[in-house]
């Protein structure tokens, strides 16, 4: 029933090194130093029969697996229901209610008396959305016992993607693009089967999914690498040092649970060699210049070509969310190298109007120290800048992308337009997001160019102090990197629109008498204003060059919302000592 696939993972040192190995090969493991590939091996039966797969479920009642009801923790437990599944509302806590359940496709049949799956609610923000996403797991490890050599599958309904694509489209192209991973994607159409209180059956229809591939044991196995290679899922995760990752004398966490939160291990068993990466990060010169110690360290650490693709491939697609999480680092055990792997790609080719100015360029990677000592680098700009055309050239043009939406739009669209998925988007709406992927991304391409073009100054964190009735705004220092003389127009007002401001300065050179700037960067404005402990504030710093003021940035600050309105690089604070 299954194709053995195999997919050639090489790494090199002067010439290429390909490694390979069946599915079913468990006695291959290899020692690679190199550069990952990929090869369409893995995903031939995906790109040659692109459809949309049925999954059905069957949830038993009783189910064998208790969880109080999702309404009421006080209450004792009782079998598991898939209103226990839906009400799942908050990934961070301890609830997590699971189904045992029977999973099976056309040419995946399951014996009626076995119960061979696990099922839960998947995500997070996106649990408070109508339709929810799920997480089927095989119970069985066996290879033999695998549907189409995987064992967990995450059916991702997408509810903020209104294009419902988005994920599907990024992965597809990620295939043919070299020293970069992809992940495997199929549409599903899931259909539930339940019993009432009756005892009748009744099979529903929960719409369209898009699954994506697992990164753990199956996706080594599936590519033939080494099974004890490590692999770390990012959640909070922003290449810096902190109490969350120290780990015992045996390279575990001291606290798995913290340590999980902001990188999540997937694979592997010594987490040392994460650790060393960061601290030789962090070690290294703030501002480092070319031919640094920072090179060195990044080169031992780094795969460049790989690096470069994956930062490059964000920009092109304009998915910003991959500043400390939706990627994965991957570390074979010999070796002393970390891979992005992407991860999530469904807010490729938002409408620009949800990005603050910093997430324009590459700004949106400024305050993750690996990424701003990298970046500082003019080399590494001019070389990421070259990868860019690149890509947009040769591997994400606009007759790609056109191809395979065409293929896509009969497949999905039966599905989008009945119950339950046009219930939460109208037919109309779909239709005006999915035309206007490849005008945003042409959209996107200009701005960043723009943006390199004028060489606007780095983004920026804003803070405040208050001791013995003194109000002062700091904020980090500006990076040009042409050099060019900034200057700052400070705002603070009781309003976000600064109305009345308390603090309303413009043009202010750390030359200035007015200014303090740190040794470590950080500039202080100390203000007049008679403010008191318990007062709701906002500042608002813009840096710009002296001479070409049309040539501004903001500070990271974009937490500020008010209805329906973002107020980027608004810091909002509420006085205390």
């Amino acid at each position: 029933m299954f194709k053995s696939y195999i997919i050639y993972y090489s790494f090199i040192l002067l010439t290429f090194f390909v490694g390979c190995s069946s599915y079913n090969d468990e006695t291959h493991e290899a020692t690679f130093t190199g550069e990952i590939k990929d090869t369409n091996s893995w995903y031939a039966d995906t790109d040659e029969n692109v459809n949309v797969l049925e999954m059905r479920v069957t949830i038993p009642r009783p189910n064998e697996y208790e969880c109080t009801p999702h309404n009421n923790h006080n209450l004792s437990k009782r079998p598991c229901t898939i209103a226990d599944i839906d009400g799942d509302d908050d990934a961070g806590d301890d609830y997590r209610p699971v189904l045992h359940v029977q999973m099976e496709t056309d040419d995946f049949i399951s014996s009626n008396e076995i119960m061979n799956a696990d099922f839960k609610q998947k995500g997070k923000s996106t649990r408070h959305a109508k339709l929810k996403s799920y997480r089927i797991k095989l119970n069985s490890k066996d290879p033999k016992d695998l549907y189409l050599h995987e064992r967990s599958f995450q059916l991702n309904k997408h509810p903020n993607d209104y294009s419902r694509v988005r994920n599907k489209l990024s992965f597809d192209i990620f295939k043919q693009i070299p020293n970069f991973i992809s992940l495997k994607t199929q549409f599903m159409n899931l259909k539930i089967t339940t019993t009432d209180d009756n005892g009748t059956t009744k099979e529903h229809d929960y719409g369209l999914f898009t699954h994506i591939e697992s990164v753990g044991e199956e996706f080594l196995r599936n590519r033939g690498w080494n099974m004890d290679d490590h692999i770390y899922k990012t959640q909070n995760f922003d290449f810096r040092m902190q109490d969350a990752l120290k780990l015992d004398s045996s390279g575990k966490p001291l606290d798995s649970e913290a340590f999980d939160a902001v990188i999540e291990p997937k694979n592997g068993k010594d987490y040392s060699k994460l650790i060393e990466m960061l601290k030789a990060i962090n070690a290294t010169d703030k501002y480092t210049i070319e031919g640094g110690e920072f090179d060195k360290v990044f080169n031992k650490y780094f795969n460049r070509e790989n690096y470069i693709t994956w930062m490059a491939i964000n920009i092109v697609v304009a998915n910003k969310d991959t500043v400390s999480q939706n990627f994965y680092l991957y570390n074979p055990v010999d070796s002393d190298t970390f891979y992005f792997i992407p991860w999530d790609y469904d807010g490729t080719a938002r409408d620009t109007k949800y990005y603050a100015k910093w997430e324009l360029s590459i700004g949106t990677w400024w305050g993750i120290p690996l990424h701003q000592r990298f970046l500082n680098i003019k080399k590494n700009r001019d070389d990421l800048d070259k990868m860019v055309d690149k890509l947009r050239e040769q591997y994400i043009t606009p007759k790609i992308i056109q191809e395979k939406l065409d293929v896509y739009e009969p497949l999905i669209i039966s599905h989008l337009s009945q119950s339950p998925d046009v219930d939460v988007l109208p037919l109309k709406e779909w239709r005006e997001e999915f035309n206007s992927l490849i005008p945003r991304l042409d959209e996107n391409i200009k701005n960043y160019k723009d943006e390199i073009e004028k060489g606007v100054p780095m983004p920026f964190w804003q803070s405040y102090k208050y001791k013995d009735g003194i109000l002062s705004l700091n904020w980090e220092e500006a990076i040009d990197f042409e050099g060019d003389e900034i200057v700052y127009d400070i705002y603070c007002a009781d309003n976000v629109d600064f109305n009345n401001s308390l603090v309303y300065e413009t043009n202010l050179s750390v030359k200035d008498s007015k200014l303090t700037k740190t040794s470590w960067g950080e500039i202080e404005f100390i203000t007049q204003a008679k403010v008191n402990v318990g007062d709701r504030l906002f500042m608002k710093v813009v840096a710009k060059e002296k001479n070409n003021p049309n040539n501004f940035q903001l500070s990271f600050d974009k937490e500020v919302k008010i209805g329906r309105v973002d107020y980027f690089g608004v810091l909002e604070f509420v006085v205390e000592n």
